[in-house]
Formats: structure tokens, sequence, C-alpha cells
């Protein structure tokens, strides 16, 4: 079987990026003194001891210093912190050293950096990191990235053809409002704005922690105001402290909820990521329905369950005759300073819907040919056939249905929402 184009490119790059790791002759001054600060900054970020406990537990982190009654230690912390404690040498047996080898830095991780040097980096192979955010809060992103990794490979892994994930897929996560919104109208232009976004070309997903935004200063701000203010009022200590509870627990909602939508995001841009960075869609020849479908399949916390949300809207739609129809959802061309039904009316459903088709296609009695149908798309040989095929057409002559079965069992699908496991 003949690999595509854009799966060329990909291994491409990672064999450049590999070169990159050990000859770094041809680098630029700049390029050179960014590749000795990163390399060291990945030495030291692995730990270099264990601190065995007279009662058999270990702790790994690096021993800073001891003296005849204690023992100064550091654990690690979020992703890049360190924990720093004092331990008393008699509850101690011994340290024993580590020789773990830090994650290698290649030239794609350079650039990177150079490019934000104000942002610090982060490696998790696949995943670069570039963030100004907390070592715990970058711990929790990339533990999200890593998670829908394994499903993603669980689940698609056997449509990569053996080239799996490139080592550079980059993430970046800001914190800096500002610095975000210019990054995305510099990516994007006049494209609406967005809390996170893809880049195929540079295999790149960048999204804004929306912990940090100015409404929620705002709301915080508000919410302390309000607290200082009822506890100077409340009759009792008692009463000023349920006051302080109370409006401490909405501020902790309000930021639990913007980090669940930040998880949101991660998982549905970072699908897009995955399935572009992996070679199973190519960019310009995937259709929109197809790559936002597989995006939002992908963006809960367990790949395909039941999205409440998306199922209400296209349930909705179908009792009221408003659904899209499948022939043209299929068939949208998506204009590219708009994206997929950018602008439209119908965006919002169109996106529920993209998501029910891609739901009904991953079912196991069509899995098989829909990712033969996926294999079809990426191929060159295939670039005339799926020119002149209708979108629907094309789709279901691997299914083996007409378009009317296929718009059948999509309406039955719906109908039975949201009493319809996978």
């Amino acid at each position: 079987m003949k690999i595509g184009f854009s799966i060329l490119l990909l291994a491409l790059c990672a064999a450049v990026a590999g070169r990159a790791q050990t000859n770094d002759a041809r680098l630029t001054p700049a390029e050179r003194v960014a590749w000795t600060h990163l390399n060291q900054r990945a030495a030291a970020a692995q730990p270099s001891h264990v601190l065995w406990f007279n009662d058999g537990r270990g702790l790994v982190g690096w021993l800073l210093g001891e003296t005849n009654g204690m023992v100064r230690w550091a654990a690690p912390f979020g992703a890049d912190g360190r924990w720093l404690m004092d331990f008393e040498r008699a509850e101690l047996s011994h340290a024993e050293a580590l020789r773990l080898k830090p994650s290698p830095i290649n030239y794609c991780d350079v650039s990177f950096q150079l490019e934000f040097p104000e942002l610090r980096l982060i490696r998790a192979p696949p995943y670069t990191l570039l963030t100004d955010d907390s070592p715990q809060a970058a711990e929790r992103y990339l533990g999200v990235l890593q998670v829908l990794q394994t499903n993603f490979v669980a689940r698609f892994g056997a449509l990569t053809e053996g080239l799996g994930l490139p080592d550079h897929v980059q993430v970046l996560i800001f914190t800096a409002e500002d610095a975000y919104r210019a990054y995305q109208r510099r990516m994007l232009g006049r494209r609406p704005n967005v809390m996170g976004f893809y880049r195929p070309a540079q295999q790149r997903l960048a999204v804004f922690d929306q912990r940090y935004t100015a409404g929620m200063d705002e709301i915080l701000a508000r919410l302390a105001w309000q607290s200082e203010k009822q506890q100077v009022r409340a009759a009792t200590d008692a009463a000023a402290n349920h006051v302080r509870l109370v409006l401490l627990g909405e501020a902790c909602g309000m930021l639990r909820h913007a980090e669940a939508s930040n998880h949101r995001v991660l998982r549905h841009e970072g699908a897009h990521q995955l399935f572009h960075a992996s070679g199973i869609l190519a960019e310009g020849a995937t259709p929109g329905w197809l790559a936002e479908g597989l995006a939002l399949w992908c963006e809960s916390r367990q790949p395909g369950a039941l999205n409440y949300g998306y199922s209400a809207l296209v349930k909705t739609a179908q009792e009221e005759g408003r659904l899209i129809p499948l022939a043209e959802l299929l068939g949208h061309r998506e204009r590219s300073d708009r994206g997929f039904y950018g602008g439209e009316r119908e965006a919002e459903l169109a996106y529920a819907e993209a998501w029910s088709v891609v739901r009904l296609l991953l079912r196991p009695a069509l899995q098989e040919k829909f990712f033969a149908y996926l294999k079809h798309l990426r191929r060159l040989e295939a670039t005339a056939d799926i020119r002149r095929t209708p979108p629907v057409a094309l789709l279901c002559r691997f299914l083996g249905l007409t378009p009317a079965e296929l718009d059948a069992r999509w309406k039955q699908s719906i109908a039975r929402l949201p009493f319809d496991p996978e």
C-alpha cells in the first residue's frame, strides 16, 4: 500500500529532528545556546536519587544537603516544579543514586523555545509544551493530553500504518490573554475568537487558560469584596466564617468550571493534532464534517461517550424537522477564513450533527468500513476519485450502503438518543 504524501512529510520531519539530536554542527549561535540550556534543564529535571526510609518507603527526588541530624530533600512537584522538605536522619535508611536519561531535545524544541523565549519548555514525549502556567497546572494539562493519546492509539492506532506520532508534537498554553489573542490573530487572521486552535502545518495546538480571563479576574475580585463586606457586617465570628466559606466555594466552583472547559478544549484540539500528526487525516483532503466530528467524538473524558448537549441539539432538530440534510452536511465546503460552517446560523447544529454521524460510523458494525474510507481519503492516487464523487456517495460506497440507507440509519440513531449506548 502506498503511503500518502502527508505521511511522507511527517516521516521526513521526524528524520530531520532525529538527525538534529545528534549533530549540532549547523546550529546558529543562538540555537546552540538554546540547545545547551534546554539540555541542561532537561537533565536537571530528572530526579537524581531515591531516598529510602526505615519502613521501606522510597521517595524520588534530589538530595540537596545533609547535616548530622537532618537531610534536605526536594521532591517533584507538578510538571517541572520542586517541593522542599527536611527529614530527620533517624527515620532514614539510605539514599540511592539514579541513572535516569532526560527526554532528548530535538531541533524542533530549540526553534519552538526561541519563538517564545518568555515561556518555559517541558518535554513529555511525544509532546513538547511551552507555557507560563504553574507546574501543577502544566502537569494536569499534560495528563489530559497523555490520556487522550492513550485512548487515541487504542482506537485509531491501526490507521497510522506503523508511522506513529512524531517526537515533536507542540503545545502552547498561555495565561496572558493579550499574548494569546495576538498569537491567534497572527495564525488565524479574522476567524472568530476561540479558546484554543490547532495548526496542521506546525503540528501545534494553542490554548488559553480560561482561569485567567479578564472576566474571571473581575468575578473573583467582586466575590472577595462581597465576602469582606459581609464578614464585617456578620453578627458573630461563626457567621463571618460561614460567609467566607460560602463565597470561597463559589470562587472555587468558577475556577473548576474554567479548568473543565480547558480540558474540553485540549481534548478537542488535541484530537485534531493527533489525527493530523499521525497521518490519519491530511490537511486539505479532509472534509470539515469529518475533522470536526472526530474531534467532537474525542472531546469527552471517555472518547465516544454520550454528549448530552450535542444529543439534545440533534434530537430537537429532528423533532422540529430542522436537521441539515446529510448530503448537504457532508458536501459542505469549508471557507478558510471561517472554519466549518463558520458564521452560519446552523453552525452549532452542524457540529452536533457531525458528532452524531461519526458516532454512528464508529459503531462496531461500520467501523472497519469507515476506516477503509479514511485510508482512501489520504491516498494520492485517490485524488481524482474524491474530486469527482459526491461526498455522501463516496462514503456510502465504502459502507456498502445507499445514501437513503445511511440516512435512515443516521436518523434512527438520533431517534434513540439519549438512550443510545455506543
